[in-house]
């Protein structure tokens, strides 16, 4: 009885050892061929074998086919090399890129370089043109790029002779009729009594004036003018709202080039160029004060900038807060504007005055706009 019992354990025992290994055959059994991943399609494009300058001839050894994932060509992707060769790049193509079709040219003059980045920055519509400034119309050199101005402008306005576009007052000649007749008034400096009366013995064009009466006596006298006509004075401001693209000058490609071409020296050797006096002088950079700005502007106002340039008016720019878009309407501002509007009292005629007699308004010199003197002495 006792071995019948120990032959059933051993079974069961042999029965669970065959189940475990089947589960465990089971488990480690590879996929089947249904699970295995496909291999994903190619298409062959074409692309550079070598590096490719701009505007240089694709030759048969430029370009070479290459696989290429089908879901990521795109339509303008170059399938066969004859479709490059004999073209030219529009662009330096690097070896390895894949060459499309807006890559390539058969007219040289398309081969044009990429445009300045400058030009990115300024939005569709708009324009920039570059202004004259100095320290005193660029507030003091506090303009940055992307800051917003206004831009003032100043005029000196003058009486003209609207046929002759020349300034008044116009010169005056004596005109003589066919007869000898005096046609116009004269001047005597010299009057001589004769048989007939007065009679005048250099007879000069009257100056241009106008008959007035003596404040006193109220007898009627001729007013020349002692000087030439004073220009009046007027201010506006042009533009509201400009942006500042850049201060200062632009670097040229060929600047740009020497000053790496410099730094790449300076960081070989260790030394620094020489100055003007051909001692180097480490540690000292100089600074150049920029004097033109550039900014951007609507067509009609870059028009109008240019004309005040051209016609020689002072431009001063003023600084606006970022995010500040108001556009409150000004005045043009004379010597009338100040007089109604600032409450400027006129001096009355005094029978006193000051001592010395002050002609011209004081201005005072800035430290900065005087050089320092020269040491002196050992």
């Amino acid at each position: 009885m006792r071995r019948g019992r120990i032959l059933i354990v051993v079974a069961l025992i042999l029965i669970l050892c065959v189940v475990a290994a089947y589960f465990v055959t089971r488990g480690i059994t590879p996929p089947t061929t249904e699970g295995t991943p496909q291999a994903p399609d190619v298409a062959f494009i074409v692309i550079a074998a070598q590096d490719i300058p701009r505007g240089a001839e694709i030759v048969p050894d430029a370009v070479v086919s290459a696989p290429f994932p089908a879901d990521s060509v795109v339509e303008t992707m170059l399938t066969d090399p004859g479709q490059a060769i004999g073209f030219r790049a529009r662009l330096d193509i690097a070896r390895g890129l894949p060459i499309t079709q807006n890559m390539l040219t058969q007219e040289p003059g398309d081969v044009l370089g990429s445009g300045s980045e400058a030009a990115i920055a300024i939005p569709r519509g708009l324009t920039a043109i570059a202004v004259p400034i100095t320290r005193l119309s660029s507030v003091a050199y506090a303009i940055r790029p992307g800051d917003k101005v206004d831009v003032l402008g100043t005029f000196l306005i003058v009486d003209l002779d609207q046929d002759f576009q020349t300034r008044l007052p116009n010169d005056t000649l004596i005109m003589l009729g066919t007869q000898g007749e005096n046609l116009t008034a004269f001047v005597c400096n010299d009057l001589k009594q004769g048989e007939r009366g007065p009679e005048c013995l250099n007879p000069v064009p009257p100056p241009f004036g106008k008959l007035i009466n003596e404040e006193v006596s109220q007898q009627p006298l001729y007013a020349k003018p002692q000087e030439p006509q004073r220009p009046r004075l007027v201010t506006q401001r042009l533009i509201d709202y400009a942006t500042v693209l850049h201060v200062g000058t632009f670097t040229l490609e060929a600047e740009e080039e020497a000053a790496a071409a410099a730094s790449a020296a300076i960081a070989s050797q260790g030394t620094v160029p020489p100055t003007a006096g051909g001692q180097a002088q480490p540690g000292v950079t100089t600074v150049v004060r920029p004097d033109i700005v550039t900014l951007i502007v609507s067509p009609q106002d870059a028009l109008a900038l240019n004309w005040a340039i051209k016609a020689g008016a002072d431009l001063v720019l003023t600084l606006r807060a970022p995010g500040d878009t108001s556009a409150d309407e000004t005045s043009s501002v004379t010597l009338q504007y100040l007089i109604e509007n600032y409450d400027i009292t006129v001096p009355s005629r005094l029978p006193y005055g000051l001592e010395p007699r002050q002609d011209r308004i004081v201005i005072p010199i800035l430290p900065n706009d005087t050089s320092a003197p020269a040491p002196s002495g050992p």
